[in-house]
Formats: C-alpha cells, structure tokens, sequence
C-alpha cells in the first residue's frame, strides 16, 4: 500500500529535482502526469489511454534527468522516491490486466 504522506514528499522531491535540472515545464509535466496516474490508481475505471502516455512522460524525463545528473546523484533521487516508482509499476501492471 502507498502512504499517501510519503507519496506528496516524494512528489515534492521529485518536483524539485526536475526543476533544477530540466526546468519548471518539465516540473510542472511531472506534477500533472503523477496526479493523474494517482486519481487513475484510485478509481481504476478511470485508466484510459492518456494513462500510458502519462507514464511514458514520466520515464522519459527521468531518462533525460539521468543523462543531466552524474550516476550517484541520479541514484540518489532514485532511492527518494520508491512510492513512485510503485505506483508506476502498479498502474502498468493494472492496465495489461
């Protein structure tokens, strides 16, 4: 189960490591792609095509994110957010069912 508390910190985090490194659009992407992906795990009637799009945003821009930072760093940012990373593996999973 995802600790709500835990997944607004790590989406705070996560905001801001994107800011730094790709800017406040791409934060703002970020932002709004996890928000939906959070409303469609919550009411799975809601998964929908835009909910595959949204996760290939998210992991392209941690892609690029990974390019920008140096192994450790990317890692690091990595380790803080493991509820997202959940989430993202739960919701692809929920929508191959």
């Amino acid at each position: 189960m995802i600790n709500l508390e835990v997944l607004i910190l790590e989406l705070n985090y996560l905001k801001q490591v994107i800011k730094a490194v790709l800017g406040d659009k791409v934060s703002a992407e970020i932002n709004e792609a996890i928000t939906a992906l959070i409303i469609s795990f919550l009411f799975p009637n809601a998964y929908d095509s835009l909910s595959f799009s949204y996760i290939q945003t998210i992991e392209q821009y941690l892609k690029q994110t990974q390019q920008k930072l140096i192994p450790y760093e990317y890692k690091q940012m990595l380790n803080n957010i493991p509820s997202i990373r959940n989430l993202l593996v739960k919701v692809k999973l929920e929508m191959s069912v």
